[in-house]
């Protein structure tokens, strides 16, 4: 969770800086934009971990333990310290910034119509 919400930050900040400027408007355009953004950036961090999922154990290792693992936005650097891996503060963040993003789409959505 942790590494999708630190990978979404530069797309986030981007967009509601847009947002502001904009006297808190946007377009439909940028509210498709954002998650795809998201998404691309969100993959690019847990590269390292996509071998689990077709269970190529050996390959998740090797790739935490290359000298540029941190290339995925820092993932190792954060897989290091756990305090940080299992802080319950992401979650929760990553609930508030849904809800932001939901709240300003729904108010766009809702003024068009």
């Amino acid at each position: 969770m942790i590494h999708v919400l630190l990978a979404s930050t530069l797309p986030l900040a981007v967009f509601f800086a847009a947002w502001w400027r904009r006297g808190r408007r946007t377009s439909v355009r940028a509210l498709i934009a954002l998650p795809l953004a998201c998404l691309v950036s969100g993959t690019w961090a847990v590269t390292p971990d996509l071998p689990r999922l077709w269970g190529d154990l050996e390959w998740y290792v090797d790739l935490h333990h290359r000298s540029y693992c941190n290339v995925w936005w820092g993932h190792c650097m954060i897989d290091a310290r756990d305090d940080i891996d299992s802080s319950m503060a992401f979650p929760v963040l990553f609930v508030l910034v849904t809800i932001a993003v939901f709240a300003v789409g729904w108010r766009e959505l809702a003024r068009r119509e």
